[in-house]
């Protein structure tokens, strides 16, 4: 007989039990889907982090404290051996109210200067970069300009006045402010800049009654010199002050991404396991229910291998299909629980709508109308500002992975086929003859 002769016969059996065909299929699906959804996605957060990184360059070194920095510790770090440049940060957390829409934001001042070498260049979707004076001018990030809540339409374009207000409830100033510039989408892991409202260090100062800098980033003049400014300046500032290299951020980021693929992989292999024990149940069935059919095929000269050859083919057929609907299932999943985790991280954090006045537009000259900014100031609430940041990524999906998620689909099915077509292989004609 030729191989298409016994595919014909198990696709046929297979397709007699349309039901319990799909369920298997779909068990095998299951894990392949898990495979694909949770590995790109892994994937496409390591990526992620790796382009915040290389943003960030070899040679930073990030420095933070409960107690924050002075223009003193700027100095002291300025005139340290092997330091090419010093980038003092202010962060606060606060909310964008404009055309009804509330938008968690971080509110980042940085000096124009800082903000270039913090970016490594400052790439504009619209507008141009703030002075470095106290004039009350901002630049927004793209989730600010572009909230999710909007539906991705644009929200706030340059020239629209801002209403900042500073300071706790009841006590609270406002100032209006001039957006005079909306960024390109960047990925940073120092601050949110998609999510944030970036402006200069002494107007951020003075809206956020702070007077030190949140965080300060550090340029060693070369890749040789990191470590070594890196001790210099733990050795000056000791417990108090967290110092930390983009290399040791990339090799934390790989081992703890590395042990979450794992953890997430042996977790979609259970899912393959259940399906490779639903699988040898099946072909048990189908067996015992086709004994009589069994002891026909051989009474007419079917071999053993022949019987072995039709039911293994089976369970082969299983796993392909369950692979194939497992790829483009996994697929559809790392793309849906991606939007889902952008979407829940930059909306989760919005308060509530009435945390200040509600804007008002009109027609005409005015139609930009007004926005409402309602941020927290003070050092007691620059709290995390990472919680107002959203998580961006998108999963990343290789050739090698879904080939791999394919064999392993087909060698389980393969695997958990081989007992009950040897078995089937094994019955002889008279006995199977008997059953009816």
């Amino acid at each position: 007989m030729r191989i298409d002769d016994f595919l014909w016969l198990s696709y046929k059996d297979l397709t007699e039990k349309k039901v319990r065909t799909t369920l298997t299929i779909l068990m095998v699906m299951i894990g392949v889907a898990s495979i694909v959804a949770l590995v790109s996605l892994t994937e496409g957060i390591s990526a992620s982090v790796q382009t915040s990184l290389q943003t960030l360059g070899p040679t930073s070194i990030i420095l933070s404290g409960s107690k924050g920095f002075t223009t003193t510790d700027v100095s002291r770090l300025s005139g340290l051996p092997n330091v090419s440049a010093v980038i003092p940060i202010i962060e606060g957390s606060g909310h964008l109210l404009a055309n009804g829409q509330n938008t968690s934001v971080t509110v980042v001042g940085i000096s124009t200067e800082g903000i270039t070498e913090l970016l490594d260049g400052v790439n504009m979707y619209e507008g141009s970069l703030y002075s470095d004076s106290i004039s009350p001018t901002v630049v927004v990030g793209q989730s600010v300009a572009f909230p999710s809540s909007f539906d991705g339409r644009q929200n706030l374009q340059v020239g629209y006045p801002v209403t900042l207000y500073t300071g706790g409830h009841g006590s609270s100033q406002s100032v209006t402010v001039s957006v005079v510039g909306i960024l390109d989408s960047y990925a940073s892991l120092i601050v949110p800049i998609d999510s944030a409202v970036v402006m200069s260090l002494p107007a951020a100062g003075l809206l956020l009654h702070r007077s030190t800098y949140s965080t300060i980033l550090v340029r060693a003049s070369n890749t040789s010199t990191v470590n070594s400014v890196a001790q210099l300046i733990t050795n000056i500032y000791g417990s108090s002050v967290s110092v930390v290299t983009t290399q040791q951020i990339a090799q934390t980021a790989d081992k703890i991404i590395g042990s979450i693929t794992t953890l997430l992989v042996i977790i979609a292999g259970i899912s393959l396991l259940v399906a490779a024990i639903g699988i040898m149940n099946i072909m048990l069935i189908s067996v015992y229910e086709r004994t009589h059919d069994i002891g026909i095929l051989k009474s007419i000269g079917f071999k053993n291998s022949h019987i072995l050859l039709v039911f293994l083919m089976q369970s082969l057929i299983i796993g392909v299909a369950g692979g194939i609907a497992g790829i483009a299932a996994g697929v559809g999943s790392a793309y849906g629980l991606s939007y889902i985790s952008s979407h829940v991280s930059s909306t989760g954090a919005a308060g509530a709508p009435g945390a200040g006045p509600t804007a008002s537009y009109g027609r005409g000259p005015q139609a930009h109308g007004g926005a409402t900014f309602v941020a927290a100031g003070g050092a007691g609430q620059a709290m995390a500002s990472s919680s107002s940041s959203s998580i961006s990524f998108q999963p990343v999906f290789t050739i090698e992975t879904m080939a791999v998620a394919l064999l392993v689909a087909v060698i389980v099915s393969a695997i958990a086929g081989v007992y009950p077509a040897w078995r089937a292989s094994k019955l002889e004609p008279i006995d199977a003859l008997r059953q009816l």
